[in-house]
């Protein structure tokens, strides 16, 4: 297996579910007077931010696999950005206060796994940037 040529790959496609995870709740909680802005507000950053970088990992990873940019520059960015979307997502789903994680209504009870949802995807993310990394590098 061409890890450099697959890392890629595989990175773009799991920073368009990561995008798609991040940003579901905002799509998917219809009732109203229901806590979703506070939600994504929560903690010193957000989580809006890691959804923002997933969508450009999207291109950052694509442009590594079509090789369209110097691969060493691209590895170190989708690195650098995969670790800040660990952080950043770690840094918000511990500072989300339980009040309003579990203020949702029953029908939205899948809000509470949902932070460790995107966690574990970013850390996919830098899982998959960090094997392109090595890849480029070797």
């Amino acid at each position: 297996m061409n890890l450099r040529s697959v890392a890629p790959t595989i990175g773009a496609v799991v920073c368009i579910l990561l995008a798609g995870v991040v940003f579901a709740p905002a799509l998917l909680i219809t009732a109203p007077d229901v806590g979703v802005a506070e939600y994504y507000a929560a903690g010193p950053l957000g989580v809006s931010i890691v959804g923002v970088l997933a969508l450009l990992n999207i291109v950052v990873f694509l442009a590594g696999a079509q090789e369209r940019s110097d691969p060493q520059t691209l590895a170190g960015v989708a690195l650098v950005s995969a670790l800040a979307m660990v952080l950043f997502s770690l840094l918000w789903a511990l500072s989300i206060d339980s009040t309003l994680l579990f203020s949702f209504p029953a029908e939205y009870a899948w809000i509470e796994n949902h932070r460790w949802v995107v966690v574990t995807g970013a850390s996919v993310v830098a899982v998959t940037a960090g094997s392109y990394a090595r890849a480029v590098l070797r």
